[in-house]
């Protein structure tokens, strides 16, 4: 029978990493106090009180037009026209705001006892967005949406990559640029494994680079629990990998860029099929399942990965949804069924689309699978779905795990903003770490001959 967990099965026992320097930013934040105070204090001797109002109110002036210019630039992917943008910029601000006001009417408390408010104010906003412009991002400003999650990957690289002792390198493959983060011990480990990660975002938007975060914990936590608790060695490599999107490129195209760069993995970092992990959330979570299914139908069994891990993965391509359902999650179906409809519009064929949906196939004879749904989400009654084949199918190697509570897709959240986050990459790499033992253990590596 299929395994099933519940969000509360895996405890945690972090600690608060020490920040450096702490004490001299204190000291630098007051000194900026005390040196402020005293330029206000000697405007208000030499001038009046009545300057130093007229300065105050100037000085809001000018830091609320740099925030409106920062909503302006969000919002341009939202809308069409140029002179749509302010309103959409207003509009964006008072989804904020309303959830902000949502908070402090409840007393200052969160949604759900998993949420915080940094988190409430993401989900509301996503949901805002999809919700009014779903169908302008999921097919005429696609493109737009790629860039930002690049640049924001970009300026957390480094940070993230020094919090987890992990070394960026760029890869230039199968005519994209990925990323890998490499462990710079490698060479030290008795063992290796290789992850590669494919990122959601309605096989549209995003970007690889927008699970930076995810990626380093993942090297991390599979680490620690290979050598906690199963007394491994272990050193772990995760692939960023990219693949071309709709509208642009509908299917197969970005399904067969992931089959492709698990078999440029194979070829080129000389690993067997065995220690190699595929990893995705959302739309990258199915291309997982059905890059299996693909080895699984072409009589290649030797060549199926160690497992795959699945948050909140896309497996009924017929569900249309319901917003009124599911009123806390983050996505809406103005959005999901858009940018499926573009992503399939070459699938002409009812009877060949429906067999593109993982739950339409067979679940037998696959590798080991994490699969993990939020029970606020707009996938969580696929999810049930798909457990409840598997267990009619006879499956055993599969674990389904759903989080109360939860909103689509917590992974790709820093934990600092959805503290589900770490939970969610925990259960993931736990199952992964079991997965990897069961190898390890009985073998050490033949690295297969070039």
């Amino acid at each position: 029978m299929a395994t099933s967990t519940t969000y509360g099965s895996i405890t945690t026992d972090t600690k608060a990493a020490p920040r450096s320097g702490g004490c001299a930013s204190a000291f630098k934040s007051l000194l900026k106090l005390i040196l402020f105070t005293v330029i206000v204090a000697f405007i208000g001797l030499k001038f009046g009180l009545t300057v130093v109002l007229c300065l105050f109110l100037g000085l809001l002036v000018l830091a609320y037009a740099a925030v409106f210019a920062g909503f302006c630039y969000m919002a341009r992917p939202y809308v069409r026209s140029i002179f749509e943008v302010p309103v959409a910029a207003l509009r964006l601000q008072f989804a904020i705001l309303s959830a902000v006001a949502a908070y402090a009417l409840r007393g200052f408390k969160p949604l759900f006892p998993e949420w915080t408010l940094s988190y409430e104010i993401c989900v509301r906003f996503l949901r805002f967005t999809f919700e009014n412009y779903g169908e302008i991002i999921a097919v005429e400003h696609a493109a737009m949406l790629r860039a930002p999650y690049r640049e924001l990957g970009k300026k957390r690289l480094p940070s993230s990559c020094l919090e987890h002792n992990t070394i960026p390198e760029v890869l230039q493959a199968n005519g994209m640029e990925h990323q890998w983060i490499r462990d710079p011990e490698r060479e030290k480990k008795a063992h290796r494994l290789v992850v590669i990660i494919y990122h959601g975002g309605g096989y549209a938007v995003a970007d690889p680079l927008q699970h930076v975060d995810l990626a380093n914990q993942t090297h991390t936590l599979l680490q620690q629990i290979l050598q906690s608790e199963h007394q491994l060695d272990v050193s772990v490599d995760v692939l960023l990998a990219n693949y071309r999107k709709a509208p642009e490129y509908p299917y197969p195209t970005p399904l067969n860029d992931c089959f492709d760069m698990y078999q440029y993995v194979l070829k080129h970092e000389n690993i067997l099929p065995s220690h190699v992990l595929l990893c995705g959330d959302s739309a990258g979570g199915e291309m997982a399942i059905t890059s299996c299914m693909r080895l699984r139908e072409v009589a290649t069994p030797e060549l199926q990965p160690l497992a795959a891990v699945c948050y909140s993965p896309l497996v009924d391509f017929k569900d249309r949804g319901n917003d009124e359902k599911q009123p806390f999650d983050l996505l809406s179906v103005k959005f999901t069924n858009r940018v499926l409809d573009s992503y399939l519009r070459t699938v002409t064929d009812p009877k060949e689309r429906l067999l593109v949906s993982p739950i339409e196939n067979s679940l037998r004879d696959l590798p080991p699978m994490f699969l993990q749904w939020g029970t606020l989400e707009c996938f969580f009654d696929q999810g049930v779905r798909f457990k409840a084949k598997a267990e009619a199918e006879g499956v055993t190697n599969m674990e389904f795990v759903f989080m109360p509570n939860m909103a689509h897709d917590p992974s790709m959240f820093p934990p600092s903003l959805c503290p589900g986050a770490e939970i969610a990459i925990r259960h993931g790499c736990t199952f992964a770490a079991k997965q990897a033992a069961r190898v390890l253990r009985v073998t050490t590596e033949p690295e297969p001959e070039n």
